[in-house]
């Protein structure tokens, strides 16, 4: 040090002291000067004091055994000195308790708060992020709101039943306070986040449409695909007596993401092709970490800094920061439309490949990012998968039976008694014998296959794994098909 006093540094957002002591350094530094070493003078006591190197390859608190012989040579007494400032710790804990954290973005600038119509968030009632996305998502769309906005109140007034027992007057609730000015009104200095009167607080809602679910109707965290397929399930029987009535006629506001998934099986080395057809209201993409753009940094990384068979230590600073695996959507996509070679049909080898029959208003997709590791443990893989402002889905559009192609013809007609099937959604024969090769029980490979949605092997595996403690997952599905959703 040369003796210089002068300001603390500035924060990142500008707040705090003049930099001072830090310019100079640098100036100094420019001139062929090094002088890295500050005290905080309010700190220094017998005990020590704040030392801070502005040193490039340090940059953080030091420790100095000769401190106060190194204050001497300025005239400073450490024995007589006492404490007048907050140390550098006490500081830090009183901004990260008191500083607003919500008002930055990553350049470092102060957001706009805003609040109105549209401008509301839900209330979390804890682990109940899966269920506030999902409703969020939901109920923003233009279709939520012209069907349940109820500013007169007459869809909540008409309820059949009492108010917290109905889904529709439930629903209008959550969009009316979304959309509405009630719970909207401008932002002004002072006022209070966490105010009752400004916040949307979801808990009848999520006590009605969990009530007879094992796992919606628990507090613990769940996936959020899975709860708005489940919601938009309970949505549609509520509406069923309502639309026409209550609501204006229409179709189901789950049809606004129903689409026809074509299934088509091709007979190896000939003409003969199988094609079928099953409703979805979800687009699931298998995320793979070996189509991940910046795979060689990845492994480089990992091969530099392998796992520790114990206990994973706190991180600190200065450890070095794993790359996520950035994986294009493009690529998860073109995944979905390959063909799968060596499927068994009728005794024979077939390819099979998968297209959208039809398009859905809005299409929701679910980036499958679960797998079964070497140990046949399940993982969740942790990557970036950026999203791009348009997408064009045409060229995989399902196009039915092309000229030159020849239908597999029907199989033997069985006997009256095997004749009946029970409607609803049947389990994949396909995904079920992929999941009992795995030793996986028959009833539980029907359940996976049929809870999500015959979407492939690996969400049925992944599903199992996350279900496998369910009283009822080796249970044969109830007649209708549509089992294993919790």
């Amino acid at each position: 040090s040369d003796g210089f006093i002068g300001g603390g540094r500035k924060f990142f957002d500008g707040s705090g002291g003049s930099n001072g002591a830090m310019d100079h350094f640098k100036e100094e530094q420019a001139k062929g000067n090094f002088y890295p070493l500050v005290v905080k003078l309010g700190t220094i006591t017998p005990q020590g004091a704040d030392v801070y190197s502005y040193a490039p390859d340090e940059d953080d608190m030091v420790k100095d055994p000769l401190l106060a012989k190194h204050l001497e040579h300025w005239g400073i007494d450490a024995m007589k000195m006492e404490k007048t400032d907050k140390t550098l710790a006490e500081m830090e804990v009183d901004f990260n308790l008191s500083y607003d954290f919500s008002r930055i973005c990553e350049s470092g600038e102060d957001l706009v708060r805003l609040r109105g119509p549209g401008l509301i968030g839900l209330k979390n009632l804890g682990n109940s992020c899966y269920l506030n996305s999902t409703v969020q998502l939901l109920m923003a769309l233009p279709e939520a709101r012209k069907r349940y906005a109820d500013s007169d109140m007459k869809i909540r007034t008409s309820a059949p039943t009492e108010a917290p027992q109905d889904v529709v007057t439930q629903v209008a609730k959550i969009v009316s306070g979304l959309t509405g000015s009630r719970y909207g009104p401008p932002w002004k200095e002072g006022d209070d986040e966490d105010d009752p009167k400004l916040l949307v607080s979801p808990g009848m809602f999520r006590a009605l449409i969990g009530r007879n679910h094992p796992e919606f109707s628990s507090g613990r965290q769940q996936d959020a695909a899975e709860f708005l397929q489940y919601f938009l399930e309970q949505l549609s029987r509520a509406e069923r007596t309502a639309l026409g009535s209550r609501l204006e006629a229409g179709g189901p506001f789950a049809s606004f993401f129903e689409f026809a998934m074509e299934e088509r099986l091709a007979e190896a080395g000939g003409q003969r092709v199988k094609y079928s057809s099953t409703r979805q209201n979800m687009l699931g993409l298998s995320i793979k970490i070996e189509d991940a753009e910046n795979l060689a940094e990845v492994a480089a990384f990992r091969t530099a800094h392998p796992e520790q068979p114990e206990a994973k230590k706190p991180k600190t600073e200065g450890d070095a920061e794993e790359p996520k695996p950035i994986i294009p959507l493009k690529t998860s996509l073109q995944r979905f439309a390959a063909s799968e070679d060596g499927i068994h049909f009728r005794g024979m080898t077939v390819s099979k490949t998968s297209r959208m029959g039809t398009m859905p208003r809005y299409l929701l997709v679910q980036l499958q990012r679960y797998y079964v590791d070497e140990k046949w443990c399940p993982n969740k893989l942790d990557c970036k998968v950026p999203m791009p402002d348009k997408l064009s889905l045409e060229h995989f559009r399902g196009k039915g039976v092309q000229p030159g192609e020849k239908e597999f013809g029907e199989e033997a007609e069985a006997p009256a008694a095997a004749k009946e099937e029970p409607a609803g959604l049947q389990a994949d024969e396909m995904v079920v014998v992929q999941l009992v090769s795995m030793d996986i029980a028959e009833n539980a490979a029907k359940r996976a296959a049929v809870a999500t949605q015959n979407s492939g092997a690996e969400a049925a595996i992944a599903w199992y794994f996350e279900h496998s403690g369910d009283p009822d997952v080796n249970d044969p599905l109830p007649s209708g098909g549509g089992g294993g959703g919790g």
